[in-house]
């Protein structure tokens, strides 16, 4: 009796005057149902950070499914009618057969071929064992799994996805013109996307996992692993592309702290995130916004040495911030919370670097000791071709440095190592005996040229007869660089012109400050 009442309906309802008759896609009102998709099973958490995991169908006008009873005797196509509710109808007034019924309700093969690389029409759903009731919500699955992920930025995404059924064999899940393949490259779309794929011989009890990496402009986004993949799931991408931060410091080239240029952050999530970033413990660096200095962020009470892989909380306007060790990093910032955090993916470990050393002295053979704090580094250690390896362990870190020639020993200099280094100063004290002349006739009688005969000190300093041509430095004075090993010593000397004219025989004690001597206090008249 049921049946029969159910025909009556379905009779009625394609007459035309009937009140109330539904006419969507060409189709009479007849048998319907609501389909729908996504609950809680569908979700899948790759980051927490994700944000909303829910996915709800959006149905098109026009969809169809096809539904049969458990015996596959007949097949109705029922179109979606009503793209809000998720309403299906199917005019064929045999479909009411099928109230009552365990049914198996599917796509329609030709309509969605598991061929689109965007949105949803890639969908594969299925049911079955449901029993067929008019008006009824009715759950489907999907045979399809998604990758959901929204987008701002601008550029071509790549999607890779390395996976293997508990078999060992290679799966290649996306569709990309009628191929399966295991990586598949489209023209990044703005706003939710979602990509479907296809691993339908995986189970979740067999525990197979996959690779994902998913790539904007061929930089790495997001690189992960999906345990106990399946089908019928929405894996949950975050929101990528450019966002309004970017990271600036003394390590961007040519030009340092250029907020003009610099490193574009892109949203992973509920972070904006610059990858492989190489930095140097001795670099330093803030977040800006919008290319100006205008918002920055930085150390919230002082300079900030952070630890890989801890979160910290700037300030706007903050201190500076280093990483704690040399390499490759990405540089993770929440807009919302001000948090910061930093990973490193590649440590430089056996890096080394040189101080150089600027000789000037001459120093020949020439050692190093080289102190960080109170750990010596280098005792008293050779240096060759005036460079000293370091390890890069070192760089960020201000040096304290001594060198010595074997007899002699410089004042401890501090040395700061950066990425590049560093570069040493070596010379000894300039130490000047200037003679100058300060009387008229001598002025007007010596000349041009002075020359200084100096003995018995014991040193190089000593000359023979006529001695050093002493150096002019204009206004009648003349100069001669005196080794520091003469400082506090009183030395003999005589000055003269070459021809002629002459002091008597002199003593002056040598001062670290140099010293300047007169015409008239050494007899020249």
């Amino acid at each position: 009796m049921m049946v029969a009442a159910l025909v009556i309906i379905g009779a009625t309802a394609c007459t035309e005057s009937e009140e109330g008759v539904d006419k969507k896609q060409g189709q009479s009102a007849g048998v319907s149902f609501y389909a729908t998709i996504g609950d809680d099973t569908t979700r899948a958490y790759i980051d927490d950070a994700d944000g909303d995991k829910t996915w709800s169908t959006v149905w098109e006008e026009g969809d169809t499914l096809v539904v049969s009873d458990d015996t596959y005797a007949g097949y109705y196509t029922f179109v979606c009618t009503d793209a809000t509710t998720g309403k299906f109808t199917c005019s064929d007034s045999g479909a009411v057969t099928l109230v009552g019924k365990k049914v198996i309700i599917r796509n329609d093969y030709d309509k969605h071929k598991c061929d689109s690389r965007l949105g949803k029409k890639a969908l594969s759903v299925w049911t079955t064992g449901v029993e067929f009731t008019p008006d009824a919500t009715i759950q489907l699955s999907s045979d399809t799994s998604f990758f959901r992920y929204t987008y701002e930025g601008e550029g071509d995404v790549t999607l890779k996805l390395t996976l293997k059924s508990q078999m060992g064999n290679d799966i290649n899940a996306f569709r990309d013109n009628g191929n399966y393949v295991d990586e598949i490259t489209f023209s990044g779309i703005k706003g939710e996307n979602f990509v479907p794929f296809w691993c339908g011989i995986v189970s979740p009890e067999q525990g197979v996992n996959a690779t994902l990496s998913y790539a904007i402009d061929g930089v790495i986004a997001k690189q992960t692993t999906i345990k106990n993949i399946s089908v019928g799931k929405v894996y949950n991408l975050g929101t990528h592309g450019k966002s309004e931060y970017g990271v600036v410091g003394s390590f961007q080239a040519p030009t340092t702290w250029d907020v003009a240029a610099p490193v574009t952050m892109q949203y992973d999530g509920n972070w904006v995130v610059a990858k492989g970033i190489e930095l140097y413990k001795s670099d330093e660096f803030k977040i800006v916004k919008g290319n100006s200095w205008d918002v920055n962020f930085g150390g919230k009470d002082a300079v900030l040495v952070a630890e890989a892989n801890t979160e910290y909380t700037l300030a706007q306007g903050g201190q500076n911030i280093h990483v704690n060790k040399n390499g490759k990093f990405d540089i993770y910032f929440n807009p919302t919370s001000s948090a910061f955090k930093y990973t490193c993916v590649e440590e430089y470990t056996d890096l080394a670097v040189f101080i150089t050393i600027d000789n000037k002295a001459n120093w020949s053979p020439l050692y190093i000791t080289l102190k960080a704090g109170d750990t010596v580094i280098a005792d008293n250690e050779v240096v060759t071709d005036n460079k000293f390896e370091v390890s890069g362990d070192y760089i960020g870190e201000t040096l304290t440095c001594t060198l010595s020639d074997g007899t002699k020993t410089s004042e401890e200099m501090n040395v700061a190592i950066t990425k590049s280094g560093a570069t040493v100063t070596l010379e000894e004290t300039v130490i000047k005996l200037k003679v100058q002349l300060n009387t008229a006739n001598a002025k007007q009688w010596w000349g041009n040229t002075m020359k200084i005969h100096v003995w018995n000190t014991g040193t190089s300093f000593d000359t023979s007869w006529p001695g050093n041509t002493m150096t002019s430095e204009g206004n009648y004075t003349w100069s001669i660089i005196v080794p520091s090993e003469l400082v506090g010593k009183t030395i003999n000397f005589l000055v003269h012109n070459g021809n002629g004219w002459q002091s008597s025989d002199s003593k002056v004690t040598i001062s670290a400050e140099g010293n300047t001597i007169t015409g008239s206090s050494i007899g020249i008249n």
